[in-house]
């Protein structure tokens, strides 16, 4: 095949390419034991609704509903992976038709920028094997993008504003820092629309009620089923103080972190900076370089090491990559800055990182016969095999509405088994972290139920207490003991 025909054949099959790469990458995912411990808690609050209770005021996490409400769809962990596998071929057109808006169909432009999305979103590194809320935010923060780009100097209804400004609602209920991706939005809106005096403040307004519409939603359901000042704290109120310890040791300033602060007034400087120089710089540009700039602010609000934080700032970069073609030097510089930005935040913060070469090597021996099951499940964790053997135990010695208790932070296990926790948290740590006025424990000695089980390496006195008094041991499987209740009378 001549160079000239093989220029033809990427021009017009790039993009299958590019998606059939992305497959392989995520084809992995479709097969991993149940043991990351986020997953386990949306789809043990799913399966909570599916069993008739409401989240927040019976079930306990600290996101918003979204992500539970497909945990719920999906029932369980296989069926949630693949949704995710679909959705993120979802999220690869979306963000393809936002770069044909963008770089008027520079064929190389698109290419570059969706294959750098396509790669990035589906790596081991930034977990994007994980069902986690990042994942899924992406899709209407792009479509919302995407609209905007295509209307925004057409005289237009209110309707199309307002379902831009709904689709980052959307997305904020997947999880609340979603919300400076609509103000990036809102900073480029005022930056690229300013000239069109007609219905400039109309359209803005319209853009925040659609953005507001969502959330409000949630507040009126939750506040119908007597939930809302639950779902309130726990999706939003109670979220400042979480985030925030992570980092309690560092310097403050009127109670706030001075890094945080430093980097809020860089930020604002860069605002200021596009707007002032807004006649020079390009659309893809200023809309790069706003919605970098606010995820990043976002991905690193917690100071928490969590590469799946990161996943939010990685459509932004990768559509700076289109602007390597543009004509001018500047454009050309704004890719590699903002490269060296998240590479010096990913050191700096110190992200977790996954191996991704061990990743696949150890998926595609399992898949072609080189090692066996167990084998592949162990490169997850020691604990791998021993959460499937104990839910297997705890499905076989329970009645299906049973509740069981676990103190541990392995919450797949009430999945696996079928079953919900005693009270409203399914983690160790969600009790450590936000029952400080143990109900847990109290709600444990009121109603004990039949099974309780222990992960050995969390010590917690006042359950062992009531173990010594009511429970005998009745089997360990691996980490983790499990205790029967002694029957009296």
């Amino acid at each position: 095949m001549d160079g000239q025909k093989l220029s033809k054949f990427f021009s017009r099959w790039w993009l299958v390419l590019i998606l059939i790469a992305t497959a392989l990458l995520r084809f992995p995912s479709l097969f991993e034991p149940f043991t990351y411990g986020d997953e386990g808690i949306y789809l043990t609050l799913g399966q909570a609704l599916r069993k008739g209770l409401v989240f927040y005021r019976d079930i306990h996490d600290n996101k918003p509903p979204l992500l539970y409400l497909l945990a719920a769809v999906s029932g369980s962990f296989g069926h949630f992976r693949l949704l995710l596998f679909f959705w993120s071929f979802l999220t690869i057109l979306v963000f393809y038709e936002l770069c044909l808006q963008l770089f008027a169909k520079n064929r190389r432009a698109v290419a570059t920028a969706t294959t750098i999305l396509a790669v990035l979103t589906s790596l081991h590194t930034f977990e994007g094997n994980v069902a986690n809320a990042e994942n899924f935010m992406m899709l209407p923060t792009l479509f919302g993008f995407y609209l905007f780009v295509k209307i925004r100097s057409q005289p237009a209804a209110f309707l199309p504003w307002l379902a831009i400004g709904s689709l980052f609602g959307l997305a904020t209920l997947f999880k609340v820092p979603a919300a400076f991706d609509f103000i990036a939005l809102l900073a480029l809106y005022t930056t690229v629309n300013r000239k069109i005096k007609t219905k400039f403040f109309q359209n803005g307004l319209f853009l925040t009620a659609g953005f507001s519409l969502p959330i409000l939603f949630s507040f009126a359901y939750y506040a119908a089923k007597n939930s809302l000042p639950a779902y309130w704290i726990a999706a939003f109120s109670q979220n400042l103080p979480y985030l925030s310890s992570w980092g309690s040791d560092q310097p403050q300033a009127g109670s706030l972190p001075i890094a945080l602060l430093t980097r809020a007034g860089l930020l604002a400087m860069v605002v200021g900076l596009i707007f002032w120089q807004r006649q020079k710089i390009s659309l893809a540009a200023s809309l790069a370089i706003f919605w970098f700039g606010f995820s990043l602010f976002a991905a690193l609000l917690s100071g928490r090491p969590y590469p799946h934080y990161l996943l939010q700032t990685i459509p932004p970069l990768s559509l700076t990559w289109g602007l390597i073609f543009a004509k001018k030097n500047f454009a050309k510089l704004i890719p590699i800055g903002l490269t060296l930005t998240l590479i010096t935040s990913f050191l700096t913060f110190k992200f977790w990182h996954y191996p991704n070469w061990s990743y696949y090597q150890n998926f595609y021996q399992y898949a072609l016969g080189g090692k066996d099951k167990q084998a592949y499940w162990l490169k997850f964790g020691d604990h791998t095999v021993a959460i499937y053997e104990l839910a297997r135990y705890l499905q076989t010695h329970t009645q299906p509405e049973e509740k069981i208790f676990i103190w541990s932070n392995q919450p797949s296990v009430y999945v696996l088994a079928k079953r919900l926790p005693v009270g409203r948290y399914c983690t160790a740590y969600h009790i450590q972290d936000f029952d400080k006025q143990g109900t847990s424990l109290r709600q444990v000695s009121a109603q004990p139920p039949r099974f309780v089980v222990v992960e050995k390496s969390l010590p917690y006195p006042a359950l062992e207490a009531l173990l010594q008094t009511n429970y005998l041991f009745d089997q360990q499987f691996g980490p983790f003991a499990v205790y029967h209740r002694v029957i009296t009378g």
